[in-house]
C-alpha cells in the first residue's frame, strides 16, 4: 500500500510541508544531517508507530515545539485510499487515527502498510542480540500469520504477571497456576507460527540471493527459547526456584533466537562485512518476497543511505531487484548519482533533495 503523500510538522529538523511519492521509486539526496533519514524515520513511525532512531519523544519533536504531526494518504492494492493521522504531544499518549477513526494500538497501524526498513542497525541482525533476530522473525510471522499478536499479547502479559509474582517472593503453585496455563497455551502457538515462518522463508531468502549473483547458501536454525525436548509446562515447574531466585522467567517464546549459517558454517564468523550486508538485505527482501507470495500484498520499501551500506556492485544488483518489484521504494543517499545511473530510464520515478530541513522534488 504505497504512500501516496505525506504532511508533517516539528518532526525532527524537518519544516512543515506536503510531499507527494511515486509508487515504485524514490531517491531522496541531501548531505548528512539535512534530514533525509528523519524523513524515513516519519515513514516508518506512520507504518508502526514509533521510532527506529530513539524512544525518546524529546529528540524527536522539534526544539521548542509542543509535540509532532504526520499524516498520509496511502492506496491499496484495490485502489483504495486510507488516511493515517498521528500526533504526539510531550507528556501524552500518542493519538493515532486511521481513516477518521482513533485506534488504540499500534498494531492495528502496522497491518495497514507492511513497512520493511533498512537503515544502520539493521547490520546488528547477524552479529547483535538476540532482540534484532526476535524482531525480524516477528515482523513476518505477524503480517502471515494473524493469530500471532493476539497470543504474542496474551503470552506477554501473562509473563508480566508471572514475573510480578516471582520478584514479590511469591511462587505458590495456586498463584503462578493461572498465568502458567495461558503461558502454556500461547507459548505453544507462537513457537508453531515461528518455526513455520522460518522454515518457509529460507528458501526464498537463497532465491534471491542468486538474483542478486552471490553464492552464498544459507539456512536458518529457530530456537524456541527453551529446550526442544521439553514441553514448556515442564521447563516453567522444573526452573521455578530459579526463576524466583531470580525474580524473572528465564525460558520462553520471549528468548527465541535464530542462528544462520553461511555454506555451513555460522555467518557472523565467516562472512565479509561486504558479504555479510548483501545476506542481511537478501533477508529483508525475502520478507517483502515471501508476504507478496502468500498473500498479494506489497510491503514499503525503506533504505536509508544505500551508498554506504553497500559497494557498487552489489547497490547495481540491489537497485536492478527492487526496481523489478514494482513495489514501493523510497531510499536515501548522500549523492543522488551513486544510485540515479543504477535504474532504467522509463522507470516511474521520482527524486527529492533535502537542505536544512526543507525537502523538494527535483525534476
Amino acid at each position: 500500500m504505497p504512500y501516496q503523500t505525506i504532511k508533517l510538522s516539528n518532526f525532527r529538523n524537518l519544516v512543515e510541508q506536503r510531499l507527494e511519492f511515486s509508487p515504485l521509486i524514490n531517491i531522496i539526496d541531501g548531505k548528512n544531517g539535512s534530514g533525509k533519514s528523519s524523513l524515513i524515520e516519519s515513514l516508518y513511525y506512520l507504518s508502526v508507530g514509533k521510532s527506529f532512531r530513539s524512544s525518546k519523544l524529546d529528540s524527536i519533536v522539534q526544539h521548542n515545539a509542543p509535540g509532532f504531526t504526520l499524516f498520509s494518504v496511502t492506496e491499496d492494492d484495490n485502489s483504495h485510499q486510507h488516511r493515517i493521522g498521528i500526533t504526539r504531544e510531550k507528556n501524552k499518549s500518542a493519538l493515532i487515527k486511521i481513516d477518521g477513526e482513533f485506534i488504540r494500538s499500534a498494531i492495528q497501524l502496522a497491518s495497514v502498510t507492511p513497512t520493511l526498513l533498512i537503515e544502520p542497525e539493521t547490520f546488528e541482525l547477524l552479529d547483535g542480540g538476540p532482540n534484532n533476530r526476535r524482531r525480524y522473525m516477528d515482523w513476518g510471522v505477524f503480517h502471515v500469520e494473524h493469530r500471532f499478536s493476539e497470543a504474542w499479547r496474551r503470552y506477554t502479559k501473562s509473563l508480566k504477571q508471572r514475573n510480578t509474582l516471582l520478584r514479590r517472593g511469591r511462587i505458590d503453585r495456586s498463584l503462578l497456576a493461572p498465568w502458567d496455563g495461558q503461558m502454556i497455551a500461547s507459548a505453544a502457538m507462537i513457537d508453531q507460527y515461528r518455526h513455520d515462518y522460518v522454515v518457509s522463508l529460507v528458501p526464498v531468502i537463497n532465491d534471491i540471493l542468486k538474483l542478486l549473483n552471490q553464492t552464498i547458501d544459507i539456512d536458518i536454525s529457530y530456537y524456541r527459547g527453551w529446550d526442544k525436548k521439553a514441553d514448556y509446562q515442564s521447563t516453567l515447574n522444573d526452573s521455578i526456584e530459579r526463576d524466583a531466585r531470580s525474580g524473572f522467567t528465564h525460558q520462553g517464546p520471549h528468548r527465541a533466537d535464530i542462528r544462520i549459517k553461511a555454506n555451513g558454517r555460522f555467518a557472523d564468523e565467516v562472512l565479509s562485512r561486504g558479504q555479510k550486508k548483501i545476506l542481511i538485505f537478501s533477508m529483508i527482501l525475502a520478507q517483502g518476497a515471501f508476504l507478496y507470495k502468500l498473500s498479494g500484498r506489497k510491503s514499503v520499501y525503506l533504505i536509508d543511505d544505500i551508498s554506504a551500506e553497500l559497494d557498487i556492485d552489489h547497490r547495481k544488483n540491489v537497485c536492478s531487484y527492487l526496481e523489478k518489484l514494482e513495489s514501493q521504494v523510497i531510499l536515501t543517499a548522500v549523492d543522488i548519482n551513486s544510485v540515479l545511473p543504477l535504474f532504467h530510464e522509463d522507470t516511474e520515478l521520482r527524486m527529492f533533495h533535502v537542505e536544512h530541513g526543507k525537502v523538494s522534488q527535483v525534476n
